[in-house]
């Protein structure tokens, strides 16, 4: 693993877990164009199709996008596609791994539950989170979870958007 999600206390006493949201209350730009992006590609339906989805439409979205399989009948999540931007944060690039293999340490459980919960309920998940890299670089996250569907009913893809706030650097620690 290259970095860590930080759930611990930071250098300045404060604690940010994992934190669900409303949408409405994403601060993003990033995240406010994707979701109304989706919005726009569901039409009468709970959610679009992958199909339904063009990057000519996102080009600036693509770097911060992540593509998931929700694999049949077990729900599994298969990491499809991931932005440059993202695998230059994380260091390595997952496409092709389950994200259950995935090692993001100790916000293991909450990470896949969150995805799988997105993909159950068939509704948008945003969420906030802290990671550190081995750098000791912080950094907020601001994610989106968007379904996408191929028969308008069961989940089959999840679309998803990180964005990263550099927050500041670890300083070193006194013994």
């Amino acid at each position: 693993m290259i970095g860590y999600w930080q759930r611990d206390v930071m250098n300045n006493g404060d604690r940010l877990d994992n934190k669900i949201k409303p949408v409405a209350d994403a601060q993003s730009p990033l995240l406010q164009e994707v979701h109304a992006y989706w919005r726009a590609k569901c039409g009468d339906r709970a959610m679009p199709a992958r199909a339904d989805l063009d990057p000519i439409d996102i080009p600036a979205l693509l770097p911060n996008l992540i593509l998931i399989d929700v694999i049949p009948p077990s729900g599994r999540l298969r990491v499809r596609l991931v932005g440059t931007w993202i695998v230059n944060q994380f260091g390595r690039d997952y496409t092709g791994r389950y994200l259950d293999e995935i090692d993001f340490g100790e916000a293991q459980d909450e990470i896949v539950r969150e995805y799988s919960a997105a993909a159950a309920a068939a509704r948008p998940v945003c969420s906030d989170h802290r990671y550190r890299n081995l750098g000791g670089q912080i950094y907020d996250i601001e994610r989106l979870i968007l379904p996408l569907s191929e028969d308008g009913e069961r989940v089959s893809m999840l679309l998803i958007v990180l964005d990263f706030t550099e927050r500041s650097a670890s300083p070193p620690r006194q013994f």
